[in-house]
């Protein structure tokens, strides 16, 4: 029996193998960048409480949550169609429509909700979440 090498459910399929193997891994990338994200978002918190009281604080972690949740949703739903083998270029693109739009929509929910918004310290927590990846790119694993 010939193996096919495009039938990611074909057992016998090293790649399969090696995917199946490697699933695990993906999932601990995908949750320490998320974490990382969470984690910068703590840190500009801080940083904007020191620097302007605590509605700078919230904020800035605010600012920052408006990022990391639709990350890690994003992350969620695609590690998870991962697992299903349905993911192809088009659920990737509209998992990511919908993050950007999730994202939109925290902003503007964030905006119009807290009343003492500080909205530099906002964009700050935003952009260090938003950027905190790149901690990632000058460690070796």
């Amino acid at each position: 029996m010939r193996i096919n090498p495009y039938n990611p459910a074909d057992s016998r399929n090293p790649n399969t193998r090696n995917s199946i193997q490697t699933a695990g891994a993906k999932k601990k990338n995908m949750l320490r960048i998320v974490s990382l994200q969470l984690m910068a978002t703590v840190v500009a918190g801080v940083i904007a409480a020191l620097l302007g009281g605590w509605p700078a604080m919230f904020s800035a972690v605010l600012g920052g949550l408006c990022c990391v949740v639709p990350n890690g949703l994003f992350a969620l739903r695609l590690f998870s169609a991962a697992q299903r083998g349905a993911a192809n270029p088009v659920s990737f693109m509209i998992g990511e429509f919908i993050k950007i739009a999730l994202t939109v929509t925290l902003l503007g929910v964030t905006a119009w909700l807290y009343r003492d918004l500080n909205w530099l310290a906002l964009i700050c927590g935003f952009i260090v979440a938003l950027k905190s990846y790149i901690i990632l790119l000058f460690r070796q694993t």
